[in-house]
């Protein structure tokens, strides 16, 4: 049984915080390239901060903690320049350094521009997101995922912010068993109120079928969950589907279509859940596509949850449990293999952390900076728990 004092390590990714520690030696994606196409200056939350991210004149990106450092205004307001943002107030003006650049009131001549900065963190745009790193230097390579890399490729990114913890979220896609029940039985009844001619035809054809046999691989780049239903020639358990460490997925059948899941914790009570959709273009003679971002909810205006989608369903499954769940009062079963699992992990590579110890899938470059794959097959598996 998980102890409050461990639920607190585990939930809270605040600066200083055992897991906001942690999440800080990564970059993590704060939006999609689509989403500055129309307006430069949006506002972005990332492990509790709140930050604005932009791009200048010049096509540079920044991302600044949000309040100006003069009066504390919201720089999601500022005005592009050429090389940073001028705040709407007093129109200082910020490089992507977080160094003020220019102060219109103070006297002609003065320094103290020189002397006044504020936060600022990296950000990179990579196969239609930009990502930001906030932690200490250097910052490590962003993971060349297959999505991500591909150069002739057709992207998509859908976007769904999550009003619960990041954690929740996260154990959702560690947990195939639910998928039977509630994106099958439970779908079904759902379809049998709304659409009974469509409910015969889930269940006739699409229905999951329940899961016969879990497994569970740590690898040193994270964990591989396999399942099957019928044999071990299901492409579940034959390929299975890896979490890079510490909350991203891949999904996909080959490498030429496939589907990135990035938990992204914006503070202790929301999560940004983004599914990156991409597929190679068999005509290479364009370059990357654009890649445009569609906002999915998986509740209505009115609070509802909008369980006639699979979206709707898992929206409804975590967020149901609570700002943050209290895990003193689970009672897990073998199906729950994979969380009991990812939460030690969690523990462990923190502690690592606090050690002032890479934790792991940080890398620097050398041979870890090749394009990653399905499928991931550890040749050693750390652990196995089926």
């Amino acid at each position: 049984m998980i102890t409050a004092e461990e639920n607190d390590q585990l939930t809270k990714i605040g600066p200083g915080t055992m897991m906001g520690n942690l999440m800080r030696r990564y970059w993590h994606p704060v939006a999609s390239a689509a989403q500055l196409e129309d307006e430069p200056v949006i506002e972005v939350d990332l492990l509790g901060e709140e930050l604005v991210l932009y791009k200048d004149l010049s096509g540079k990106l920044g991302l600044l903690a949000r309040a100006c450092a003069h009066r504390q205004t919201s720089l999601a307001y500022a005005i592009p320049e050429e090389h940073g943002i001028r705040c709407a107030y007093h129109g200082w003006v910020w490089s992507s350094q977080g160094q003020c650049l220019e102060q219109p009131s103070e006297p002609e001549g003065s320094t103290y521009h020189e002397r006044v900065h504020m936060a600022a963190y990296p950000v990179r745009q990579y196969g239609g997101l930009i990502f930001a790193y906030m932690g200490p230097g250097p910052a490590p390579m962003i993971p060349r995922y297959n999505v991500l890399d591909w150069e002739h490729a057709s992207r998509e990114t859908n976007g769904t912010i999550v009003p619960c913890n990041w954690l929740q979220v996260l154990e959702n896609l560690l947990d195939p068993a639910h998928i039977a029940n509630l994106h099958g039985r439970y779908f079904g009844y759902v379809l049998d109120r709304t659409d009974p001619e469509e409910a015969a035809l889930f269940r006739s054809r699409i229905m999951p079928k329940p899961i016969k046999h879990l497994s569970f691989d740590l690898f040193d780049q994270g964990m591989i969950e396999r399942h099957y239903t019928v044999d071990e020639q299901e492409h579940s358990w034959l390929v299975g589907s890896p979490i890079f460490f510490p909350a991203t997925a891949m999904m996909g059948r080959d490498n030429k279509v496939g589907t990135l899941i990035f938990v992204v914790p914006l503070d202790d009570q929301r999560t940004w859940f983004v599914e990156h959709r991409g597929r190679i273009n068999s005509d290479k003679s364009d370059g990357p596509a654009p890649a445009p971002y569609h906002d999915v909810p998986g509740a209505a205006p009115d609070g509802s949850f909008k369980v006639g989608t699979a979206n709707g369903q898992d929206h409804m499954a975590v967020v149901t449990q609570g700002k943050t769940t209290d895990r003193r009062h689970e009672h897990l079963g073998a199906g729950d293999a994979g969380l009991i699992i990812y939460r030690q992990l969690l523990l462990d590579q923190a502690r690592i952390v606090q050690d002032r110890g890479d934790p792991m899938n940080v890398h620097h470059g050398g041979p870890r900076n090749r394009r990653i794959d399905l499928p991931q097959v550890p040749p050693e598996p750390v652990s196995h728990l089926a």
